[in-house]
């Protein structure tokens, strides 16, 4: 039988139910199951206990990764599957990916943002703004990148990403997903510089309007 996993928040189910598991505890190295959980009624993404064989699918802002073991034979769809009684053997640790996301994710709220360090790098196409539709829209778009790469887990946490957010948000997201997420994957290295490049453009309390051929153009409030 596939390795099945269990994705939580604050040892809750997190895709549609609301079930608190029992959580496995450690024992100097040695990891003592939760209790059983059991169920009557079985029936794929509408009863029973719902579990995956590929966890970075479902993971989810704040979640836990727990191992676990089940009774019966699993109804399978796509990549997850239901059971009627199952248990959380262990946790399961992170990707080094994931911690260096929410890592980055972190530090958004330490940037200065739209307040300009005075130094804008010479290949920018630099602007002054007085507008007031685009400060309010500013203001929409940051309330978004504090949360933009909250999922950020593989595809599924990328679109939530990338729905939630615009301008700071989605350079926000692109790193993430750029740096992080696709790290180890066989990205060619001017992709990762230009990402950095855009980002660059937030972290010196600028913004950035748009990208016309690697061209950033870029603009302050006065």
């Amino acid at each position: 039988m596939k390795k099945l996993y269990k994705i939580l928040v604050d040892s809750k189910s997190c895709h549609g139910g609301d079930l608190t598991w029992s959580l496995p505890k450690k024992d100097g190295k040695k990891w003592i199951p939760g209790d059983w959980h059991k169920v009557d009624t079985v029936k794929i993404c509408n009863s029973g206990l719902h579990l995956t064989d590929k966890p970075y699918t479902w993971y989810k802002w704040g979640c836990s990764c727990y191992e676990a073991e089940v009774k019966g034979e699993p109804i399978w769809e796509d990549n997850k599957c239901v059971v009627g009684e199952a248990r959380l053997l262990k946790v399961v640790p992170h990707p080094k990916w994931w911690n260096d996301c929410v890592g980055w994710v972190n530090t958004l709220k330490s940037i200065a943002w739209l307040k300009p360090d005075g130094k804008p790098n010479k290949e920018w196409k630099l602007f002054e703004t007085r507008d007031a539709a685009r400060d309010a829209a500013w203001d929409v778009a940051w309330n978004a990148a504090r949360n933009a790469a909250r999922d950020a887990a593989r595809d599924a946490a990328w679109d939530a990403a990338w729905d939630a957010a615009r301008n700071a948000a989605e350079d926000a997201a692109l790193y993430s997903r750029g740096i992080f997420i696709c790290d180890g994957l066989k990205l060619e290295k001017k992709h990762t510089v230009h990402l950095k490049k855009r980002m660059e453009v937030w972290q010196k309390g600028y913004g950035l309007l748009c990208d016309v051929d690697g061209v950033l153009y870029v603009y302050k409030k006065i």
